[in-house]
């Protein structure tokens, strides 16, 4: 009997020790989680980096003469520096001097709609867009500033006639219209381009377009 009782506060303490053991890499395991569980639990929390890079890309722009295109870009460049929207990002925003309300307003977030993508901004902000991406990098002299504007404004006009629907004005136009449209305008600018020009336009007008919803 005392054998058997032995053996069974042997096999007992084992037990014990056993448990112990996993109750002990198991509060081990989760020690290690918790850091990870917190940034889970915060993913709109900014990095010290992040607040700096904020400051850093705003810093090359003027708060009072911001444009839809400078917003855009600023929006870009928060995403590519994983910066999110929230409240510690509005409160960077504005201690940067910048307000994070315009530039909501001035670059809206892309919509889900099922038919309409983004609705286009006014004629005069597509005409600065001109400007910046497709004038001023093909450095015409004024005549030929004059009627490639006369082209894109012309062109920007009948876009948006096609685009008037009630019942959804985000509706993205017919294809089969606009193509007329663009080749109108193309060779209206054609004409008062040299090849080279052109040629070099064909690849600036490309690249400035906005991206297509998916």
């Amino acid at each position: 009997m005392s054998k058997h009782f032995l053996l069974k506060k042997v096999v007992s303490i084992l037990t014990m020790i056993i448990l112990m053991t996993i109750i002990q890499g198991k509060s081990f395991s989760q020690n290690n989680q918790n850091p990870n569980q917190n940034q889970q639990q915060n993913p709109q929390s900014l990095t010290v980096k992040q607040k700096a890079m904020i400051k850093t890309i705003l810093s090359k722009y003027n708060a009072s003469t911001l444009t839809a295109d400078q917003a855009r870009a600023i929006h870009e460049k928060f995403r590519e520096a994983g910066i999110h929207g929230g409240p510690e990002t509005g409160e960077a925003i504005i201690a940067a001097g910048f307000d994070p309300e315009k530039l909501r307003t001035l670059a809206p977030p892309p919509s889900n709609e099922r038919n309409g993508g983004q609705k286009p901004p006014a004629i005069e902000e597509r005409m600065k867009i001109l400007e910046e991406k497709i004038i001023v990098p093909l450095s015409l002299n004024d005549t030929q500033k004059e009627k490639v504007r006369s082209a894109f404004k012309d062109f920007f006009t009948e876009m948006d006639k096609l685009r008037i629907n009630p019942s959804n004005p985000k509706e993205r136009p017919d294809k089969t219209k606009v193509e007329p449209l663009e080749k109108s305008r193309d060779e209206k600018v054609k004409q008062v381009l040299s090849t080279e020009q052109f040629i070099r336009y064909m690849e600036l007008e490309k690249n400035s377009r906005p991206p297509k919803p998916s």
